[in-house]
């Protein structure tokens, strides 16, 4: 299961960072560079967008895919059921909308389609591609930002966690116009060299000269953002050394270091030099070999993923009893320990702690409790809690109708921000 895991979020990483690095391509690059030369030139541009065009259209199939089946292996493993039995029974549909997960997978679905829409829409007098392109700009942007909504970014209190949040999704831009333009960039270059004209070759030396500004700003961005990531995810730096998700840091490190080199190569040794069409070449394989050492990062992404960073590890719940139903659910700005007594069929109680990261009391003011059973189209239960300690939240009368996985929602509102939802599978047995 873990094992087909990583593979299905390193595709699919991959795939979301190359359909946003080809759309970034295209209008920030390829577009300005070609704006001003004559027709002839003008229809090269437009053979290669289309083959853009499609290149996005077939990443955005393949992160769809991907993205579904990773829901439905994730249902699986919820559930302890086979696959074929949770799409066919309702479990797939029941975390796809009662968890952020399943929401989160359902608005990046939503944004492919509308990203692929815009991309066959044809540019025209009465829709000026200026609109377009910052339409697709936009949607591209969104795809790969919401990535972060699915990873170990917020998992910390207060400021810290928007800050973490905030971080990760500039690290995933900033990977999508560098990482993610290295294949259309190719495609490019790739063009020009079988041309054979100096007309070609002053697009490609223009177009690596403008790649090569926008990727000075994407490394700085993702050593700042990096580095903030790191250092919420680790305890210290000791676990680079200690721990193997420290040693897969280092590893992702190493990999980003060497794409450094490369790009050093390409910018202050063979941009200078494409007047030569052997220089070109090489900037064309340089180009590839970088694409090629991105995909592997997106491998440690992928791995990453499905580790726990040190620096969010926490000890076991204590005191619990021997026939309740537990979950711990560690989500931005707070964590519950939810305990359901007994855990099995049956009438229930619910008890809800609330903490920081640092297990001071959460500021609650209000909660609400809400249960889902494994049963098709089943209606959640609704139960607001009674505060019976300082961080403690209690509800009663619970209705455990059905042995198997629930979903828990626990509802959390403060007098001074939005609520908090926090969301998790619970087992309850026969």
């Amino acid at each position: 299961m873990t094992e087909a895991l990583i593979i299905l979020r390193s595709i699919h990483f991959a795939a979301t960072i190359l359909a946003a690095g080809t759309v970034f391509f295209a209008v920030l690059v390829a577009e300005p560079v070609f704006a001003g030369t004559r027709r002839k030139m003008r229809k090269e541009f437009d053979a290669l967008n289309h083959q853009w065009i499609w290149l996005v259209w077939l990443a955005l199939a393949v992160a769809v895919v991907s993205g579904a089946c990773w829901l439905v292996l994730l249902t699986s493993d919820i559930y302890g059921a086979p696959i074929v039995e949770v799409c066919f029974h309702g479990g797939v549909w029941t975390v796809a909308t009662d968890t952020r997960f399943g929401l989160v997978s359902t608005f990046r679905l939503a944004l492919a389609a509308t990203l692929a829409i815009t991309l066959y829409w044809p540019p025209d007098g009465r829709d000026p591609q200026s609109f377009l392109n910052v339409m697709r700009l936009l949607l591209a942007a969104l795809f790969t930002a919401s990535l972060a909504s699915v990873g170990h970014a917020g998992a910390a209190p207060g400021h810290a966690a928007h800050l973490h949040y905030d971080s990760d999704i500039v690290h995933l831009l900033a990977a999508s116009l560098w990482i993610g333009s290295l294949v259309p960039l190719a495609m490019l270059l790739a063009r020009a060299y079988r041309a054979r004209g100096k007309a070609w070759r002053a697009i490609a030396a223009a177009a690596t000269r403008r790649f090569s500004g926008l990727g000075v700003v994407s490394v700085a961005a993702l050593l700042v953002s990096g580095s903030i990531n790191t250092w919420h995810s680790l305890d210290s730096p000791a676990d680079l050394l200690t721990t193997n998700y420290g040693r897969l840091i280092l590893l992702k490190i190493g990999l980003f270091t060497a794409m450094l080199g490369i790009a050093a190569v390409n910018r202050f040794h063979l941009t200078p030099r494409l007047a030569k069409r052997g220089a070109l070449r090489a900037l064309e394989r340089n180009s590839l070999g970088e694409a090629g050492l991105g995909l592997c990062v997106m491998v440690l992404v992928g791995i990453l993923g499905t580790m726990p960073p040190p620096g969010h590890a926490h000890g076991p719940a204590t005191d619990i009893p021997a026939d309740a139903a537990f979950v711990h659910i560690h989500m931005a700005e707070v964590m519950a320990d939810v305990t359901i007594v007994p855990g099995r069929i049956g009438a229930g109680r619910a008890t809800i702690r609330l903490l920081r990261e640092d297990f001071s009391q959460f500021p609650a003011k209000d909660v609400v409790l809400t249960l889902t059973s494994p049963a098709a189209n089943a209606k959640p239960q609704t139960h607001p809690a009674t505060r019976i300690a300082d961080d403690t939240w209690q509800a009663d009368k619970l209705d455990l109708t059905q042995a198997g996985v629930w979903i828990v929602k626990v509802i959390v509102t403060t007098g001074a921000r939005n609520p908090v939802l926090l969301d998790a599978p619970i087992v309850i047995e026969r």
